[in-house]
């Protein structure tokens, strides 16, 4: 399974409409440096301005939706061309929240096909969860604190949709690791 490709995806939404702005993805798998990742972002227009707020925190600018967005075809279009070229498992890798279902319902909404994540996804901040709460801990925090206190390291600014995605893939790989080295060290053999 080393060699299995895992696509992690994640988005940034305007507010107050939760309109999507940019979509991020990353694809890998466990063997790779993070650095070697494919990572790509899109910008999409959500014909409205960019709250402040929403600036703030993710630095996109109606300039930069201005300037760089694309249409939901031309993402469906890439998008499907990376899943195809490297094969990631079904359902995408995410944090938390139905990203995959917001971009299919994205989609839709613009009348752009995209057959692909299947109605599942691998939520690395449910896996987070669980462990803090086996631990008796808190489970609070977002990505970049999650992965501090498991040890990980964030790279990059937050809240940018293909920088959040190379992380939650990251992320994804240390917690396998880390349950394939418990397992190693506490055999359950009845010896």
């Amino acid at each position: 399974m080393t060699q299995q490709n895992f696509i992690a995806l994640d988005l940034e939404l305007n507010q107050p409409s939760n309109k999507v702005i940019q979509v991020g993805v990353a694809i890998g798998n466990v063997d790779q440096n993070p650095k070697d990742y494919i990572v790509k972002k899109w910008y999409i227009d959500p014909k409205e301005p960019i709250d402040n707020f929403i600036t703030g925190l993710t630095g996109i600018t109606d300039s930069d939706i201005r300037n760089n967005c694309v249409g939901h075809s031309t993402i469906s279009k890439e998008l499907t061309a990376l899943i195809k070229e490297h094969n990631p498992w079904l359902q995408p890798v995410v944090w938390g929240y139905d990203d995959a279902g917001q971009l299919r319902r994205e989609f839709e909404r613009n009348n752009v096909e995209f057959k692909h994540f299947g109605g599942r996804w691998l939520d690395v901040k449910t896996v987070y969860n669980f462990l803090q709460f086996s631990q008796n801990e808190s489970p609070n925090g977002n990505l970049q604190q999650a992965m501090s206190v498991q040890g990980s390291w964030f790279d990059g600014d937050t809240h940018r949709a293909d920088v959040d995605a190379r992380n939650t893939l990251k992320f994804w790989f240390d917690l396998m690791q880390k349950q394939n080295d418990f397992i190693k060290n506490n055999s359950y053999n009845n010896e």
